[in-house]
């Protein structure tokens, strides 16, 4: 019996599995809530469920790659922790390679093009991040956004879903906000809200927790605009909360 979201999730795990990477590394972070934003799209696409499994497993280990080579650190190494590091890099080049074999095998150029092109623009988006170049918070939390969403953005375009690429854009740069939000609070690294600070300190009077709540507030608000003015978001929406 085909079980839909659960049985993607299995199939995924199954290729993540390698045994020598998971001896000697973490076990990749796997955003099973992007999974889910994915098995709309290509639900609401109207695929077939094999298509549907096929797609979703092959896009989330480009999206596993690209967060695995981001947990790389340049961090002075002892000799086990550069033998990690090697590692980190190997299992994010395997997670890449297993994604354009499986697209090859389907003969899925158009969409290997893509899904290149969203890589692209993640890369840009996480230079600019990095190197702190917003002059404003809109500019930045833009750019986060594209961070979060341009694979997906990019499969709603391929799959002719575009009605769903603002919300899920808004949804994900919630959550990437939120997760900062919290590796701020306890002081540590963040660099969005790194961003954050450098931009607000042209401006004393205002404060970073002050910001953030007006930002959830009103990216909430523009979800919610989203979903009462787009009406072919139903679908997206149902199969959505299914999966959750």
């Amino acid at each position: 019996m085909y079980r839909g979201f659960a049985d993607i999730k299995e199939q995924l795990y199954k290729k993540l599995r390698h045994p020598y990477f998971i001896k000697y590394i973490e076990e990749p972070v796997v955003d099973e809530k992007k999974i889910a934003f994915l098995y709309s799209v290509l639900k609401s696409a109207n695929l077939h469920k094999e298509q549907i499994e096929h797609y979703a497993v092959t896009i989330m280990l480009v999206q596993i790659a690209l967060d695995t080579h981001e947990k790389v650190s340049n961090k002075e190494e002892t000799d086990e922790f550069h033998k990690r590091r090697q590692l980190t890099v190997l299992a994010g080049d395997y997670y890449s390679g297993l994604y354009y074999y499986l697209l090859s095998m389907n003969h899925d150029i158009t969409l290997i093009r893509a899904l290149a092109d969203g890589i692209k623009e993640i890369n840009e988006q996480k230079i600019m991040l990095y190197q702190q170049t917003y002059e404003t918070i809109e500019e930045m939390l833009k750019s986060v956004g594209m961070i979060e969403s341009a694979l997906l953005q990019k499969t709603c375009d391929h799959f002719q879903v575009p009605h769903v690429k603002s919300a899920i854009m808004n949804m994900l740069a919630i959550d990437r906000l939120q997760t900062e939000y919290q590796i701020y609070m306890k002081k540590e690294s963040s660099p969005v809200f790194a961003a954050i600070q450098k931009i607000l300190s042209y401006d004393g009077e205002m404060k970073v927790e002050n910001v953030y709540n007006e930002l959830i507030r009103k990216m909430r608000s523009q979800v919610n605009t989203l979903m009462q003015n787009n009406t072919g978001i139903e679908t997206f929406l149902s199969t959505l909360k299914e999966a959750t």
